[in-house]
């Protein structure tokens, strides 16, 4: 039987390692998952890499390629020359854009990644003009995903959001959902106190004011003011005297509250995860939220929110419904805290472990990554099925 052709992936990152933007944990594990497959071959576009980064994807059958760097460009505007890539893969505008003007010069497939719903944003953010800024975002969004060759989107609420938006110009049929499955990045992590010891929960946020509302900020200050024995850790913080104070507000003592940086938050995550007890994500709304997904991967207790893509997965899998929280009540969070907290730690990582194996099983990177390569190959082959 004849060996498949190997198809020639290209994805285009800010970074390799996640030091700055939790998107390239997904566009990272993307790469390692497709790269594990026999007929496809892996790069990744970066503006700057080390050694020690590229021997790590090289482990991994990754290669990673620093763009050009040529005065008044972009940097991932400039490729190599002798770049060979069957297709690039963009997110978002920007890195989006720069997928088109690679498609233009290398004459490849352009598949657009989606990861959220900019409207809904706009309407929760804390600052002037959020929902004119992300209207506009959601235009150049789709206007992206209409000139790609196909869309995946993170996660079925995102597809199903972009659906619609694609919907009038018969587009929607191009859109694939694929929802992250356990990142193997942080399996092994381990876990913090044995019972009777402070309890500590661990809030993540990109630390922006605006985003204050839109995280659920208030809703967890709220909720972990109402226990006796729990702090809160928030990491994420660009300003954190601001965001200090802004918590503060919400009667949460400053004795049971650690603001960290954002900077911080992304290096030394595995440490953040493995000193804490519980992950919360009360965010309204998320996309889908990565970080509660690693904070599983790690094997940490979670609660998220319901109106989050995430949330939606997790109930899905056997046992996952427990994690899901469908309320910006702040009482009602409080309450899952506190049940979350008088269970035994073994009882507690017993019952975590049925749920992220579960996950892993109906979110199997390896199956979603074979559709994926199908559906890449069909447009290769000229063949419409991308239904």
């Amino acid at each position: 039987m004849a060996l498949l052709k190997k198809i020639r992936v290209g994805l285009l990152a800010s970074e390799w390692r996640s030091k700055s933007d939790e998107l390239s944990t997904f566009t990272r594990e993307l790469a390692i998952q497709l790269a594990k497959l026999r007929d496809v071959q892996v790069s990744v576009l970066l503006p700057q890499c080390d050694w020690n980064e590229k021997h790590a994807a090289l482990t991994n059958n990754v290669t990673l390629v620093q763009a050009t760097r040529r005065p008044g460009f972009d940097d991932l505007c400039c490729p190599p020359k002798d770049l060979q890539v069957d297709f690039v893969i963009g997110h978002g505008v920007e890195l989006g854009h720069q997928a088109r003007g690679i498609q233009e010069l290398h004459g490849c497939k352009w598949v657009q990644v989606v990861h959220t719903a900019p409207e809904e944003l706009g309407m929760l953010k804390d600052c002037s003009g959020a929902i004119s800024k992300e209207e506009k975002n959601r235009q150049h969004e789709v206007d992206l995903c209409v000139s790609a060759d196909f869309v995946v989107a993170v996660g079925s609420e995102v597809a199903e959001a972009y659906q619609s938006y694609l919907r009038l110009r018969k587009k929607d049929q191009k859109v694939f959902a694929l929802t992250p499955g356990i990142f193997s990045d942080f399996s092994g992590i381990p876990q913090s106190n044995p019972d009777g010891s402070k309890w500590r929960v661990l809030l993540f946020g990109h630390g922006d004011a605006e985003d204050f509302s839109l995280k659920g900020l208030d809703i967890a200050a709220k909720a972990v003011a109402k226990s006796n024995d729990a702090d809160l850790v928030f990491v994420g913080a660009k300003k954190q005297d601001e965001i200090a104070g802004r918590l503060k507000e919400y009667k949460i003592l400053p004795s049971r509250l650690i603001v960290r940086s954002f900077t911080e938050a992304r290096e030394r995550l595995e440490e953040q995860f493995s000193e804490v007890d519980l992950a919360i994500m009360p965010s309204r709304p998320e996309g889908f939220g990565l970080i509660a997904l690693e904070a599983l991967s790690a094997g940490l207790p979670v609660l998220v929110s319901g109106n989050s893509g995430f949330g939606r997965a997790m109930r899905e899998v056997a046992f996952g419904s427990q994690y899901v929280i469908d309320s910006e009540d702040a009482e009602v969070w409080a309450a899952e805290i506190e049940k979350v907290r008088t269970k035994r730690r073994e009882i507690r990582q017993q019952e975590l472990e049925v749920v992220r194996y579960s996950y892993a099983k109906k979110y199997n990177w390896e199956e979603q990554c074979r559709d994926l390569v199908k559906k890449m190959r069909c447009l290769l082959n000229g063949m419409s099925c991308l239904g």
